[in-house]
Formats: C-alpha cells, sequence, structure tokens
C-alpha cells in the first residue's frame, strides 16, 4: 500500500467520506455485462444452491437447484451462459499481418462476466474446476454441454488474475482502486458496505451509512456463502419440507424456496448494476482499448480451441507453464501500473512517492550524440543524452527504460544516477523516436517521468526437456524397476 492510499484512508476515516483515489477508469466495462450472483448450499463445497444471472438489470433470472435436481440446474445454467456467450460469436473480423504475426480472423467483441468480490470470482474457478472434465452425453451439442460450462467458468477466472484484463470483472476490487474508505480491507470486499461507504443516502456519512447495512436480515451479504441468520431463519425449514414432500406438495416448497431466494439476492443484484453503472460513467484512459482488443483475441482463441475439440484446462501447470504463467501475471500487473501513471495524474503522483516516478528539470543536453556502429556494416546510431535533477526520492537501476506523459512513446534509458547531499541527477539516453521533438526537451524544462510500460520483458525459460528432474516428478508410464 502507497503513502497517496494510506493517507486517503486516513482521510476517509477523520472525515467520515470515501476519497478518490482515482477518477478515471483503466478497465473496459461492457454495454451490456452478464453479472453472476451465485449462492453456495450450506456446508458443502463449490455446490450450487443458486444462481442469479442476467444482462439486463430490470429481468434477472434465477436458477434454482432443490436438493435432488442438480442435473437439470447445471443444464438449464449451461445453456443460458452459452446462448451469452454465443451471441459473440458471429462477427469477425481480419487482423492483417504484422511482423512475426500472420494475418488472423477474430472476434469484433468479447463476453464480460461480472460478479461482486473475490470470493465469487474463487467460487466460479472451482466450480469450473469440478465441471470441466465432465463426461459430455452422448447425443448432446459440446457447445451447450455442462462440461464446456465449465471450460468456459475456468477460462474466465483464469483470465481474472490478469490486472489488464477485463473479461470478468470483480467489483468490489475494481471500486477499491477509485475509492479509499476509512474501514478494513475485509470490509470493502463485500460490496454492501463499501457502496455505503462511497454514496451514502442524503443526510448520512458513509460511515453511518456503512453501520446501517451490517444487519444482513435488511441487508443480506452478497456470498456466494449464505449468512448464517438467514440459512436459521429459512433455509433449514425450507429443506426439511423439500425433503420429504412429493409431487404437488414438493412444488409448493421450491416456489417458496426460490421466493426467499430471490428476495435475498435482489437487493445485491441492484447494488451490484449501481456499482457498474457508476464505473460506466467514468471516463476511461486510453489505453483501455487497447487491454480490450488483447481480450478480444484471448476470446477467440478460446473459442477456437473448443470448436477444434481441444482437451479440457489441465488439473496442475508443469513447471515451465506455471513459471510462465506467474511471469505474465507480474508483467500485465506492471505494465498496468506504469501504463496508468503515464494518463493518470492520481497514480502518477502515487508512483512519486514511491520512487518509481520523479519529476525534474532538464539540466543538460546533447541531442546530436551519436554512438558508435556495432558491427561493419551498421551506421553510427543517434542517441541523445539529457540530465534531468530531481529532489523526489529515485528507486531506480540502470537500463530501466522510462516514458512520461509529455510523449508516451518516446523512452529513455537510465545511464547514469548521481546522489547529492540535497538532490538526485539522471542521465538519460533517448532510445525510441530519436527524432521526435519531444525526444530531447530543452533545458529548463520540467519533466515527469516513470516506468515505460514496454520496459518489462519476459524472461527466457528453459524447455520442457530440460526442467531439472527435482521439478518434472514422477514419470507417469514408466516401469515400476525404472522409477525404482
Amino acid at each position: 500500500m502507497s503513502l497517496l492510499t494510506t493517507l486517503q484512508q486516513a482521510r476517509a476515516a477523520q472525515t467520515q467520506y470515501a476519497q478518490p483515489l482515482s477518477r478515471l477508469r483503466y478497465l473496459h466495462v461492457a454495454d451490456q455485462p452478464m453479472l453472476i450472483l451465485p449462492l453456495n448450499r450450506p456446508g458443502e463445497t463449490a455446490r450450487p444452491l443458486a444462481v442469479m444471472a442476467g444482462s439486463d438489470p430490470s429481468s434477472p433470472q434465477l436458477f434454482l437447484a432443490p436438493p435432488g435436481d442438480d442435473d437439470r440446474f447445471l443444464a438449464v445454467l449451461a445453456e443460458h451462459l452459452h446462448a451469452y456467450i454465443h451471441s459473440f460469436q458471429h462477427a469477425t473480423r481480419i487482423r492483417p499481418a504484422k511482423g512475426e504475426q500472420p494475418e488472423r480472423r477474430e472476434y469484433l467483441d468479447a463476453p464480460q462476466l461480472v460478479v461482486t468480490g473475490t470470493a465469487s470470482v474463487y467460487y466460479l474457478k472451482t466450480l469450473g474446476r469440478a465441471l470441466r472434465y465432465r463426461p459430455i452425453p452422448e447425443g448432446t451439442d459440446p457447445a451447450t454441454s455442462v462440461s464446456h460450462l465449465g471450460r468456459w467458468l475456468t477460462f474466465f477466472t483464469e483470465r481474472a488474475e490478469y490486472a489488464s484484463s477485463s473479461l470478468l470483472l470483480n467489483l468490489t476490487s475494481l471500486l477499491s482502486t477509485h475509492w479509499a474508505t476509512g474501514q478494513s480491507a475485509l470490509e470493502d470486499a463485500h460490496l454492501a458496505p463499501l457502496m455505503a461507504w462511497i454514496f451514502p443516502p442524503h443526510g448520512r456519512t458513509g460511515h453511518q451509512a456503512a453501520l446501517t447495512v451490517e444487519n444482513p436480515l435488511q441487508h443480506p451479504p452478497d456470498g456466494p456463502t449464505i449468512d448464517p441468520s438467514f440459512e436459521t431463519a429459512q433455509l433449514t425449514s425450507l429443506f426439511a419440507d423439500l425433503k420429504s414432500a412429493r409431487g404437488s406438495r414438493r412444488e409448493h416448497h421450491v416456489t417458496r424456496l426460490r421466493e426467499a431466494l430471490e428476495s435475498y439476492l435482489t437487493p445485491t443484484w441492484n447494488l451490484a448494476w449501481e456499482a457498474l453503472s457508476t464505473l460506466r460513467g467514468m471516463p476511461p484512459i486510453p489505453s483501455t482499448t487497447t487491454r480490450w482488443d488483447t481480450d478480444i483475441r484471448r476470446f477467440t482463441a478460446h473459442s477456437d480451441h473448443l470448436d477444434a475439440g481441444g482437451p479440457p484446462q489441465p488439473k496442475q501447470d508443469d513447471a515451465v507453464t506455471a513459471a510462465v504463467r506467474l511471469a505474465e501475471l507480474e508483467h500485465a500487473a506492471a505494465s498496468l501500473e506504469a501504463a496508468r501513471a503515464l494518463e493518470d495524474t492520481f497514480v502518477m503522483a502515487e508512483r512519486r512517492t514511491t520512487g518509481e516516478a520523479f519529476s525534474g528539470t532538464v539540466t543538460h543536453t546533447e541531442p546530436d550524440r551519436k554512438i558508435k556502429p556495432q558491427g561493419p556494416r551498421q551506421r553510427a546510431k543517434r542517441r541523445p543524452l539529457l540530465t534531468v535533477r530531481t529532489t523526489d526520492p529515485v528507486r531506480l537501476e540502470p537500463n530501466r527504460l522510462l516514458a512520461g506523459p509529455h510523449d508516451p512513446a518516446v523512452h529513455m534509458a537510465v545511464c547514469d544516477i548521481t546522489y547529492t547531499s540535497d538532490a538526485t541527477e539522471i542521465v538519460l539516453e533517448v532510445r525510441t523516436r530519436v527524432s521526435s521533438p519531444h525526444s530531447v526537451p530543452a533545458v529548463g524544462t520540467t519533466l515527469l517521468l516513470t516506468t515505460a510500460p514496454d520496459h518489462f520483458r519476459r524472461p527466457q525459460f528453459p524447455g520442457r526437456d530440460q526442467i531439472p528432474w527435482t521439478h518434472t516428478g514422477p514419470v507417469l508410464g514408466a516401469p515400476k524397476e525404472e522409477q525404482a
């Protein structure tokens, strides 16, 4: 947590009103996302009792799984989500070849799932893992099967781990990047108290509004775990009635269960759409479109994988795949923060407190500097130098590429850092767009610089045949004497 975020949280606690951390949105919010509110059965792991889902705020659909009716529930839920996903698999465009990438087809848009918090993301991930290995019944269309539902849920929840992805939005996590409250992170993970802090009713402070929604009977938690008071007051007796009922009596009790769960989920449903509307109304930073294009490419690739009959996602990654995935997650998070800093003054100010960005004055320039050719067939390259003096704290290492809001395409490499008693002098070498008028600012210009988003490169990993035996595990299918 940065110094600025801590300061805003302290101000929120003092004033009892949420404080802004950013007024610009960095993730894409679709026009018609699919909101999903899962509820799990008490005392069991990843066994849904109900799911409220839909892309129309005025017509939520409740999918109910009363005891003994799980298969029909999953089939109907799979049909509903597949209809939403397949609606994006018609309109396509052709991307021309670029560099080493050949010409390719991709969809114009992608579906977007929305949940209220991290617990729901983990729940859908667990549910997807439980469903994706189910056999597809004979005569069933694989594209609408429960198995494919599990594979789609796995795909969306895996993409949710990437900070730059918008395919699965986590509302409380996203809201917490835009507002600081005076309550704990655990309380911020629940939608009702978080929204109460951000948008308190007239005449109440955020703190007072959050205290009001702590009553679970009047403001049910957003799940997927059911509140114990609701379970004790209503579910226990309903389950007991369902267990012994048959025929019309069972239908009657199923209707009662449906009405109880609708009343439980509807407040969260309305609150989630209100949060989505707020986020949609915030102006996006320019690079949001680029990140959504990446999501569309991922969606197209996974659709093609399913259409080609590819296998489901493995239960566990091997050592190389896990290392590559970890590097990609770190790269996505670091690049996103750097891009946000270049386009959002709030984030840039926050990075200046941590030494990842600085503001300084240009004290010396060498605009015509050239470096010698590295080979007989190469020419001398123009590499201008400039020196920047700053009083900000600096935590940068040599060769790191920097960029600034004045022209994010101009990248400057850190060549040398000299610390003095009252300031820091940084020598920079311009590496890209050396002919740009913004590449070498004049002496006396104030520069604002931070890490360039393209600075982060994926490290090289060994091939799968080069993994040490300590990371490969037992050899599957090997003779027992060889294993011994």
